[in-house]
């Protein structure tokens, strides 16, 4: 069991716990909750804390999520902010109040049984809420067989959700369930309701057994009749719900929500300089005005001001979240009903809408800790006026205490890398997991990580296949780059490229409107001609797009998938221009938990980050002096892992492969006898060795000359670039029959030896490998 999921339990137990003690019909706020937790169990905050400092989520926070599944379970509800047990929540705790493992687990396989059949439990809800018009009642296990549910689980999720008509849905004599074990003022309230919906039967009714009229009883032929009009009846689609960021200052700079907003239950967009403006305004009209008013403003911050009066007076609607920031304190609302108006005020003129702030008063409001880690980007920003944060609304209304229209980003586990394995290590040709499973720690502490070492110790082969562990084999969450001296912060993040575009339509001979430089035939793309040149090359044809490079495309997969892990593999990360490459990025590599503005404003307020679970893997030549090696500042922001051929794991590489393949071990024979030339002539430098991976491919073993060639053509080239100008002769000193008379090996020449190798390679095929890595 993860630790995650230790401490989950343990919070939840309290948490439960807690509600379990309170006299019947007693709630809590979450605040409340979460204080007599920790008074329960001292120490979890810290533990959590100290387990998981970047987590994206807290220890109070957390339990907000993990709420979630109490709610769909049927274990707890939440009205009038007020966090209380229901009846078969009281039996669960009793059941596994011994172990809160077994209690978390059984919450979340309620979850699941809720999410996978969550329309049928819809469906009921609707059902439920067309009866007391009606004056009916219908029978739990009727209306969960004509709709294909279990009846338990629809029995307690209707008890914690308390949509209209909840208290119509008994037994199968208008009984209110014995099975809910409810106390005796859960049976009084429940007989209120029955008496206000006229089918209380007083008659058949006491202190504990509380029953409707048996002929108030919704038929089963009806009942069946209802659900296939709703399976059939086209429904209209509900408008998502929006959250908005809105700040708002007087003159003297203190925040409204501490005077205006707080006081009138509103919240207001400065239009000081501007006529009135009505939800009527179009956009066009909007843009004039601003244009007109706001001579003074750039370019920009005018598509801002417009963006923000239309948003205010059109998009925003009754029912949607905004969210507002007094230093590090967060305060939530709802948009009520209401037309906007536009209001003078002690500050000005302003566009002002109704909203009903939900935590005002309360002893310990929310702050930026409480947020989800990726939900403090915007709210981080102080320069957002108005911001739609729409993608984070079901976050919001957790935080409200309200059931999410959909799963929260913030409930969705983070993704923890796996352990390296044996079968990982038996692919990569090393006798166990070790040093993989190292390289696993270091990224689980710091996610970038660079393999380095001289040529042909398989860096490349071995970091995509960690990469492919790592994201549990979906080639769809890793991106391979390949750095050298051009490549730039435009290639590898986001930049600006130009793109053709026809020119503009003109009249043609007949009359008939055509694209400049085009005409009926074969072969030309619309707009232009065979040879493109009905596209400008000049300015008028020309456009720039921001494209997203690997970077960002994968940093943004990332955020949207945080359950899931992605890997960035960067080859040859040494040859770009880092400093230039990673431009602001350079921060976030060392404070994953920070946000920057982007330098093309991309982010649109909301600001960028890279995502915990974004994984750089780097590969690094070291041999190659014409090669910068990397500064001290963005050494400091990697890991380093060194892939050697006189070091463990690279120095039995290849005679496992040849054992593996049941080749002869010659080549493994030759190539330490080369390094071991190497070591002395060149003791100044350990980086002067070569790689098996030169010797981990088909074609070597595969052909009598195989060897030969790669010695010949691969080998001896680059130790001539090595000795360049040491006066040694490379022939003499690492020839292949040299070392083979060295070694006692034959030399190679048609020989039964060679011979036999070929033939023991020939019927296994001889797999690719790792391949030289240069």
């Amino acid at each position: 069991m993860s630790a995650v999921t230790e401490l989950s339990a343990r919070s939840v137990h309290a948490a439960m716990r807690v509600l379990h003690r309170l006299p019947a019909g007693h709630g809590l706020s979450f605040a409340e909750v979460w204080e007599r937790v920790q008074e329960d169990d001292p120490t979890l905050k810290a533990e959590w804390d100290e387990e998981f400092p970047d987590l994206a989520t807290n220890a109070r926070t957390k339990l907000r999520y993990d709420s979630i599944n109490l709610v769909k379970a049927g274990w707890l509800r939440k009205t009038g902010r007020k966090w209380r047990l229901t009846g078969p929540g009281r039996q669960a705790f009793t059941a596994y109040e011994g172990d809160r493992h077994a209690l978390l687990a059984r919450a979340f396989q309620r979850y699941e049984y809720w999410s996978t059949e969550r329309a049928a439990f819809n469906q009921a809800a609707d059902v439920l809420e067309m009866l007391p018009d009606s004056s009916q009642w219908v029978a739990t296990a009727d209306l969960a067989a004509t709709i294909g549910l279990e009846e338990e689980p629809l029995r307690s999720w209707i008890q914690a959700g308390r949509m209209r008509g909840w208290h119509l849905a008994l037994g199968q004599d208008g009984e209110v369930p014995e099975q809910l074990e409810l106390t005796e003022g859960e049976y009084d309230e429940w007989r209120i309701l029955l008496e206000e919906s006229r089918v209380y039967d007083i008659t058949a009714s006491g202190a504990r057994a509380v029953r409707a009229k048996l002929d108030r009883r919704l038929p089963t032929e009806q009942l069946t009749e209802l659900v296939a009009e709703q399976g059939t009846a086209p429904t209209k689609p509900e408008p998502p719900r929006r959250a908005w960021l809105i700040r708002g200052m007087d003159l003297a700079g203190v925040p409204l929500i501490r005077s205006l907003w707080r006081d009138k239950g509103v919240c207001t967009l400065s239009a000081d300089r501007i006529p009135t403006l009505g939800p009527e305004t179009g956009p066009e009209e909007i843009r004039e005005i601003v244009d007109t008013y706001y001579t003074d403003l750039s370019q920009a911050r005018r598509s801002e001001t417009t963006a923000s009066f239309q948003a205010f007076l059109s998009r925003m609607r009754p029912n949607d979240i905004v969210i507002t920031t007094d230093g590090d304190r967060i305060y939530l609302g709802e948009v009520g009903e209401g037309e906007v108006t536009q209001t003078a005020t002690g500050d000005g003129t302003v566009l002002q809408r109704p909203v009903e702030w939900a935590n005002l008063d309360d002893k310990k409001p929310l702050t930026l800790d409480d947020l989800p880690r990726h939900l403090t980007g915007p709210l981080g920003n102080p320069n957002a006026g108005l911001l739609e944060i729409s993608e984070f609304t079901a976050d919001l209304e957790v935080l409200l205490d309200e059931d999410p229209s959909r799963t929260p980003s913030g409930a969705v586990a983070d993704a923890e890398l796996p352990d390296a394995t044996q079968e990982l290590a038996d692919k990569l040709t090393m006798p166990d997991p070790e040093w993989l499973q190292e390289c696993v720690e270091l990224l689980r502490d710091r996610p970038q990580l660079i393999l380095h070492g001289p040529p042909g110790t398989g860096k490349t082969y071995t970091a995509l296949a960690l990469a492919r562990h790592l994201t549990g084999g979906r080639e769809a969450n890793i991106r391979l780059v390949q750095f050298h001296p051009a490549y730039s912060y435009e290639d590898f993040f986001e930049g600006f490229r130009p793109r053709a575009v026809p020119l503009a339509a003109k009249e043609g001979k007949e009359g008939k409107k055509e694209a400049a430089g085009s005409r009926t035939g074969h072969g030309r793309s619309p707009g232009g001609s065979a040879d493109g040149r009905g596209l400008s090359d000049a300015g008028s044809g020309i456009v720039f797009d921001l494209v997203p490079g690997p970077l960002k495309t994968l940093a943004e997969n990332a955020e949207d998938s945080r359950g899931e892990t992605f890997v960035l593999v960067i080859d040859e990360i040494n040859r770009g221009h880092l400093a230039k490459v990673f431009g602001e990025l350079y921060f976030l590599l060392e404070y994953r938990k920070e946000f920057v503005h982007l330098l093309y404003g991309s982010d649109e307020g909301h600001r960028f980050r890279l995502p915990p679970n974004l994984v750089i893997i780097g590969t690094m030549n070291t041999t190659d002096r014409s090669i910068a090696l990397m500064d001290a500042a963005m050494r400091r922001r990697f890991s380093f892992m060194e892939l050697h051929p006189a070091r463990k794991p690279v120095s039995s590489f290849l005679a496992e492969w040849l054992k593996q393949k049941q080749l002869l071990p010659d080549a493994a024979v030759l190539l330490d006898a080369l390094n071991a030339r190497i070591e002395q002539v060149r003791l100044d430098d350990r980086d002067f060795r070569i790689g098996p991976s030169y010797f981990m491919r088909p074609a070597v073993h595969s052909h009598p000359k195989g060897l030969e060639r790669v010695w010949k053509h691969q080998i001896l080239p680059l130790l001539a670039e090595l000795h360049w100008g040491d006066d040694v002769d490379v022939e003499a000193e690492y020839g292949l029959d040299v070392l083979r008379e060295a070694t006692g090996l034959s030399t190679g020449t048609g020989d039964t030896d060679t011979d036999s190798t070929v033939q023991a390679a020939t019927p296994n095929g001889a797999p690719a490998a790792p391949g030289a890595d240069e």
